[in-house]
């Protein structure tokens, strides 16, 4: 089975994932899979705080996935080993613990799976590049071609689209104002890169985090699930929300 949920923040807001509290994670096994959209939040400054997670999550029975979004340190995160992983390529944390790369697609739990990571940053004037903001959470325009690249194999179709930030079709995309001149001139406009893909993908569903908030929203008939408090399995959800685009 494959399990969902967005913004673990770290010890901030991983307690929904914790199997006290996950009860289907307390007969999960090594073949289930967690996936996280982003602002996972566990691998921060390569220290002591690092190391307890992952050794906690390596400590579970499932394996866990997850998405970058726009609170991680990238610093960090792009010093892990990038193996082949699943019918893509992927940065091993842990045994168990996998990195999603941009662009990627992956095949896993039944399923395919598209990995859109980052995410603008809505409070970037309280925060300081290098230190907790890094350029990097948006997609560059060379990743935005190897996603196009890579779905140009897969002919433009997959089960699962999984990203932080939402397209611009998405009643989510205005809440906040969008500042292009943050970032270097290698940098794209993510949101108007998810709705390119979005105009042009096969898929079922899409996942997405970012805004704090559960919510079902159809756009073109397709589901589109935005997630944080809730830990959902998939194929529950796609049922539910057949149900609701009908």
């Amino acid at each position: 089975m494959v399990y969902l949920t967005s913004d673990t923040h770290g010890a901030f807001d991983i307690h929904k994932i914790n199997p006290r509290e996950f009860i289907p994670g307390q007969t999960m096994t090594d073949q289930d899979y967690l996936v996280i959209c982003g602002d996972f939040g566990c691998i921060w400054d390569g220290g002591s705080s690092d190391r307890f997670w992952m050794n906690w999550f390596e400590s579970l029975p499932w394996t866990t996935v997850f998405i970058d979004g726009n609170h991680e340190n990238f610093d960090v995160l792009n010093t892990f080993p990038v193996v082949d992983w699943k019918g893509g390529r992927a940065a091993q944390i842990r045994k168990n613990v996998f990195h999603l790369l941009r662009g990627e697609v992956y095949d896993f739990g039944g399923k395919s799976w598209l990995a859109l990571g980052g995410g603008f940053s809505h409070d970037v004037e309280f925060r300081k590049q290098g230190m907790n903001w890094w350029n990097e959470e948006i997609f560059s325009r060379e990743e935005a071609e190897h996603a196009r690249m890579i779905l140009d194999e897969r002919n433009w179709k997959v089960d699962v689209v999984l990203s932080h930030d939402v397209p611009a079709a998405h009643s989510l995309s205005t809440k906040y104002p969008v500042n292009m001149d943050l970032y270097s001139d290698d940098r794209i406009n993510q949101i108007d890169f998810l709705e390119e893909i979005r105009k042009k993908l096969d898929y079922k569903i899409w996942f997405s985090g970012h805004y704090h908030l559960d919510s079902i929203e159809i756009l073109d008939s397709r589901p589109h699930c935005n997630l944080f408090n809730t830990v959902e399995e998939v194929d529950q959800l796609i049922e539910q929300t057949n149900q609701v685009s009908q």
